[in-house]
């Protein structure tokens, strides 16, 4: 995949298959290309090359994100209006629905699982408005479940939360590729976490990316390269 914004490009020959279930780990500084793969995923910008996700080209799908292939948490979910958190969960059930249909008592019942899933079924009747960052990310991430895609990707999911929340974040990633045998891909500059976590780790800083077993060594690794002046030489 080659893709960037005019003549600034971002990722260059960017080649990797992930196994399915799995969880990438997506590293790098600020402006390697993190968010533009992700861009370039969901057809929010145009590229050179392919992507397939289970065999099927997203260039061929016109809205890959209500397709069921996939499904998109950016860095900053927002909401401006008073809304309770199980309506604004139950949303997640929309490609299920025709344009302003009605969500039925089972999509109510399949969003009271996803937020007691995320341990935030109390929050059910709260404003969605008034909740700190991290009762409000778990509300997202329950939400984002309510999709059933098979690829998932968070842009920095847990930025800007405590280490409570971050952990609880991860365990709950951890259980979806576990569990319900889902692949994720999660661009994260939270390398304390990662080690626990079985998968792949991509380093877009690195000269040539390539997915690495996500360990401790190759988090080690990674934080040494990035906080090295030989990474910020690289240029894309």
């Amino acid at each position: 995949m080659i893709a960037g914004y005019g003549q600034r490009v971002l990722l260059r020959n960017l080649r990797f298959t992930v196994p399915e279930p799995a969880f990438v780990a997506i590293v790098g500084h600020n402006g390697c290309g993190k968010t533009t793969l992700f861009r370039a995923l969901t057809g929010q910008l145009t590229y050179q090359g392919r992507a397939h996700v289970l065999g099927q080209d997203l260039r061929t799908i016109r809205r890959p994100a209500a397709s069921g292939l996939l499904a998109h948490l950016p860095q900053r979910g927002s909401v401006e209006f008073a809304i309770p958190v199980r309506e604004l969960v139950v949303m997640g059930r929309f490609r299920h629905h025709r344009f302003l249909g009605a969500y039925s008592a089972q999509d109510y019942a399949l969003a009271d699982a996803a937020l007691a899933r995320v341990g935030a079924a109390h929050l059910a009747q709260q404003d969605f408005t008034l909740l700190s960052g991290g009762e409000q990310q778990l509300v997202w991430l329950a939400q984002l479940s309510l999709q059933d895609a098979a690829l998932y990707l968070l842009d920095e999911p847990t930025q800007q939360l405590d280490v409570y929340y971050r952990r609880r974040v991860f365990d709950l990633l951890r259980s979806w590729v576990t569990e319900q045998r889902k692949t994720i891909l999660c661009i994260t500059h939270d390398l304390d976490n990662l080690a626990a976590l079985p998968g792949y780790l991509l380093n877009l800083s690195a000269p040539t990316p390539a997915l690495e077993p996500l360990t401790a060594d190759t988090v080690r690794k990674a934080r040494e390269y990035l906080e090295s002046e030989e990474s910020l030489a690289v240029k894309w």
